[in-house]
């Protein structure tokens, strides 16, 4: 009874992350993906739910990434961002924990201006700063539920919400993953815009299946 027909062309250059693709995930040897992004795709098309239409318009983003391994034994998860501005920019960052609760230094992304030119990030560019949280009735894991990302350099300081709070995947290894609102300030100037996060690691039967 859903059906999708969309067509999405690429508005902005392909961004190779990490260098020059090879995305590395902590510092042991092999944790490491190859990783491309399309960030910006002009999309256009209809959904159909059950007897209904809906022409359909917007932007998509395109991730692909592959690898053999991800995390080290001391890492937990991750929070992955991909935030698209309307003023024609988009963030993607990575937070890698540690069993500490600490952001592992190899926590990275980019920031993709107007034009397609890149800036790559690391964990002393920003902040993200959990504001609230939100308990799974499913599996019982607590996720971060709206976040603050500060970053002084870039002049950025935003909010980051969930269009709603039950976004959990209930596959063979549980995780939080969905859409989020953007709203806040860049030296002075407000900026709001839409995305995705996803948030790996929080829920314990997620872990011990890992």
């Amino acid at each position: 009874g859903v059906a999708i027909d969309l067509r999405l062309d690429s508005a902005k250059p392909l961004v190779l992350q990490g260098e020059q693709g090879l995305s590395q995930k902590s510092a042991e040897p092999g944790n490491a993906s190859y990783y491309y992004s399309l960030t910006r795709m002009p999309t256009t098309g209809v959904i159909r739910l059950g007897d209904d239409a809906f022409e359909v318009g917007g932007a998509s983003w395109l991730d692909r990434e592959w690898s053999t391994s991800a995390l080290g034994e001391d890492q937990l998860g991750w929070d992955w961002f991909s935030l698209q501005f309307d003023d024609g920019r988009e963030l993607m960052y990575y937070q890698l924990r540690l069993a500490d609760g600490s952001a592992d230094p190899m926590s990275s992304g980019v920031l993709v201006a107007k034009d397609g030119r890149t800036r790559r990030l690391g964990p002393d560019d920003l902040r993200i700063e959990v504001l609230d949280t939100w308990q799974s009735p499913h599996s019982g894991g607590r996720y971060p539920s709206r976040w603050r990302i500060f970053a002084p350099a870039l002049g950025l300081d935003l909010e980051i919400v969930p269009l709603l709070a039950d976004q959990e995947l209930q596959t063979s290894v549980r995780y939080w993953e969905g859409a989020v609102a953007v709203r806040g300030t860049q030296r002075e100037k407000k900026i709001h815009g839409h995305g995705y996060v996803e948030l790996t690691g929080y829920d314990r039967s997620s872990r011990s299946a890992e």
